[in-house]
Order: structure tokens, then sequence, then C-alpha cells
């Protein structure tokens, strides 16, 4: 069993991931004997901030059972190691994929270092663990909900975490996000929520029901599709509705969003037409008045800090104010997490 957590920074998640894997453990010790339960490390300690968050850390995991490893980079080579400490009897937590990705792409070790892609290595390395343990929780971060632009350095670093949360989303069993320490379960439980059949995640169903299921969601009305970047909003969106026509809100001209069948990257489109010096209630009064059949693929883009520039916090409140009436207006709503898609109306 392998079980994903998510959620945005001090939401709880971890200690919701401890209880998880320490209750697994639990049940497992009642059929086998001195099953090990290990506490896979990979933050770094850089200076006085991190050896805080570490010491809270092990304070939280104290008197628990667990054994540590301190593993900043190359799982697929410790567990590769015939000396490695991990069988198939094990219960693991894994904090986190963040730190994970980030010490591979820039640690000395890494495998961005040694000529290796940190999306395979990380993905190998997970997959790897869940093969060789009992129970698996593994512990990754929402860092993809927010408006002003990222470096290039960013961006990179937030598409390979994004790619990897989406792998390790269709490779775990459950997929939990912790919301202020209430957790909530988006897979499997999402996809009866949402009424849509399980191939619509990539897990199993018959290719020749794609045809049914589209007819059977219909491609009358608005349909609006958000989450967090690189959560696989866009892949999601083109699974629910595969004959739609797309446009692309980076670059398209208003005459195209407003005659095309969906649109990504609304939000950039947004952006472009504040730029402009256009207001958002035209906006939104066109594509109401001209376009109420679009399908509106756009980032969640209104939380973490509010931003110091007059520019973007007026896009950020613009971005929000359009799509709340947008979204009120349409038939479903959906929200994507790490490529798994939660209706939400």
């Amino acid at each position: 069993m392998m079980e994903l957590v998510t959620g945005g920074s001090g939401s709880g998640k971890s200690a919701y991931a401890e209880t998880v894997i320490c209750e697994k453990h639990r049940l497992l010790c009642e059929t086998t004997e001195n099953a090990p339960l290990y506490y896979i490390a990979d933050m770094v300690p850089y200076g006085r901030e991190t050896e805080k968050k570490i010491e809270a850390h092990r304070k939280m995991r104290s008197g628990k059972g667990f054994a540590t490893l301190e593993w900043y980079v190359d799982l697929p080579g410790k567990l590769s190691d015939p000396d490695s400490p991990i069988r198939g009897d094990a219960c693991a937590l894994l904090e986190c994929v963040s730190n994970l990705t980030a010490n591979e792409m820039y640690e000395p070790g890494g495998a961005e270092n040694t000529g290796q892609d940190t999306v395979e290595s990380v993905i190998k390395g997970v997959r790897m663990l869940k093969e060789r343990c009992a129970h698996l929780v593994v512990v990754t971060n929402d860092v993809f909900r927010e408006s002003v632009p990222d470096s290039e350095e960013m961006t990179v670093y937030k598409d390979n975490l994004g790619t990897i949360s989406r792998a390790l989303a269709e490779m775990a069993d459950r997929v939990t996000e912790v919301v202020f320490g209430v957790p909530v379960c988006i897979k499997p439980d999402s996809y009866k929520a949402a009424g849509i059949r399980e191939q619509l995640n990539g897990i199993g169903a018959a290719e020749d029901k794609s045809e049914e299921i589209s007819e059977e969601k219909g491609r009358h009305g608005m349909k609006f599709i958000t989450g967090g970047a690189y959560q696989g909003k866009y892949e999601y969106a083109k699974k629910l509705y595969p004959d739609a026509e797309w446009a692309d809100g980076a670059g398209c001209s208003l005459q195209e969003l407003l005659s095309c069948g969906g649109v990504d990257h609304f939000h950039l489109f947004v952006r472009r037409w504040l730029q402009e010096g256009k207001t958002p209630k035209k906006l939104t009064e066109a594509v109401l008045d001209k376009n109420r059949d679009l399908i509106i693929v756009c980032d969640e883009i209104g939380c973490g800090l509010v931003p110091v520039d007059a520019f973007e916090r007026e896009y950020r409140e613009s971005v929000g104010r359009i799509c709340t009436e947008l979204a009120k207006n349409a038939d479903e709503v959906y929200r994507v997490t790490c490529g798994i898609g939660n209706r939400i109306r």
C-alpha cells in the first residue's frame, strides 16, 4: 500500500503522514514479528533555519519507533545496495519529495550533477521503495499556487516537482490533501464524487469507453478546470473533452478565445488583457456573451504572499474575480491536484 500526502506549508501533512504509517506498522506487527519502521529524511541541514525544522520533526516522531535513514540523494542507488536495510516487510515514511527533488537538482551527488535525470531518478526511487515496503507513505509539497512569475530556475524546479507528484499520485493507492490539519482523500474517493470513470486518470478502464464518456459528459455549457501550476490540468481536460479545439491563453487573440472549444492558460490571457489597459468586467462579459460553451483551464494563483508590485496585485485579484464569475456560470467545475481531478461543482 502506498499513500501520497500533499498540502501547503504548515498544513499538518507531516503529522498526518506519521499517524498513517504508524497505524499501518502497528497492524502489520500483529502478523509480522519485528517489522521495521523507517523514516527516510532528505532535508539537508543548511544553517540554523533548516536545523530547527529538522529538530522539530525529530521531536514529533520521537518515541514512535522510527529508525531514521538520512538519504538526501540517489534513492535507487541506496535501495540497490546489498546492505540496504529496506526489505519486504518494512513500513516507511519518505519526507519529503520537494526536498528530494531540489537535492537531485542541486546537490553535488544529485542526479543533475552525475549525468542523470532528476525526474526519472526520484520516480524510480519511490517505485523501488513501494516494491520493497509493505506500506509506504510519501509526503510532497504544494508550491504551485502563486501569481508572481517565477524565475527560470524556479520554473524548472516546479515543473520537475509537478511532474514527479503527478507520477507518484498515479502510482499511489491513495492520495490525500491535508488542508489546515484536515485530511481530504482525493484518490480514490474523488472518482465517485466527480462521477467520472477511472480511465480519465489513466488507471485501467477499457479504452473503447472513451467515446461513451465524452458523449455522457457532453459539451454543452461552460466547463471550468483549475488547480495549481504543473498539476496536469490540460491533460485532464483533454481526456474529459477529447474533441475540443484548443487555444493557448499565452498568445491567442480575443477572437480565437471567443470561437475556440477550450482555452489553456486562461490566466495568462487575463494578464495580457490587463496589460493592454482593459477591464476584467469587459472580458467576463465578452466570454459569457460570445462563448458560453467554452472549456476554461486556468491556474489557481490566489494563494501565497500578496505581491508587492501593484500590477501583480491587480492581476492576481482580477483572475480571481473573473474566474469566480465564470465558474458561477459553468455547469461543471473541476479542481486538479497531482493529476487527479475532483468535481467540486
